[in-house]
């Protein structure tokens, strides 16, 4: 999924590499970006193919600055791309293959929303109630303007209050999982496990080592998603 637009450039991207890994604790207390350490990359053939036949489907994720989408492909027929199009909050019969990179959260500052449903839910609101949430857009870029970006960055909503950046992209990621996973076993009639799937996450090929190591890690606190 191409994505042109600013801080990606229209130039190539790239995807963050295969990893083996536990699941990482998740709190948000580390303040560090490591550099990727060699056992990040995996470069045996066989151990590709060995993972080849641990998974059933491959699911890429294109996290945009303006807007957000992802397509699947299972293993069997891997010439065969499928693009999520009914996205929850879009215009009544319109198909659109990606929703506004939009977030919302709720007053107690807990997940609600992503995409139009976040949009058209903080639009509707009434405004004295609306100063209340914690709604972003085009939260992206911010990886890519800040110099020093750690663990800890900030990100600051439209009523002006602070949250924790890799907070923010951890939910987005998340919601992405749910629903791939959702259409997914919708699909096959049965139920797909994150072991079942590949996790690929677009990042643009100009942002330097710390923005693509916290988009990693962010990936690893969605509970955790199988780069």
């Amino acid at each position: 999924m191409a994505d042109k637009e600013a801080g990606g450039s229209d130039g190539p991207r790239e995807t963050a590499p295969t990893s083996a890994y536990s699941s990482p604790a998740r709190s948000l207390g580390d303040t560090g970006i490591t550099p990727l350490s060699p056992s990040h990359i995996v470069n045996d053939t066989d151990s590709n193919v060995s993972e080849q036949q641990s998974f059933l489907v491959v699911v890429a994720v294109d996290f945009g600055t303006t807007s957000s989408g992802y397509a699947y492909s299972f293993t069997k027929e891997p010439e065969c791309i499928h693009v999520m199009r009914r996205w929850e909050g879009g215009d009544p019969g319109v198909s659109n293959q990606k929703t506004p990179t939009t977030i919302l959260l709720t007053p107690e500052r807990k997940f609600h929303s992503f995409g139009y449903a976040a949009r058209d839910f903080y639009h509707d609101l009434d405004p004295n109630e609306a100063k209340q949430w914690l709604y972003l857009e085009k939260f992206k870029m911010k990886l890519h303007t800040t110099g020093d970006l750690t663990m800890d960055t900030d990100l600051t909503a439209a009523n002006g209050k602070k949250v924790k950046a890799l907070e923010i992209f951890a939910y987005a990621l998340q919601y992405f999982k749910e629903q791939a996973l959702k259409e997914l076993s919708d699909q096959a009639g049965s139920e797909f496990e994150n072991s079942d799937v590949r996790w690929v996450i677009t990042v643009p090929a100009i942002w330097k080592q710390p923005a693509k190591q916290f988009m990693r890690q962010a990936a690893y606190q969605a509970d955790p998603m199988d780069l």
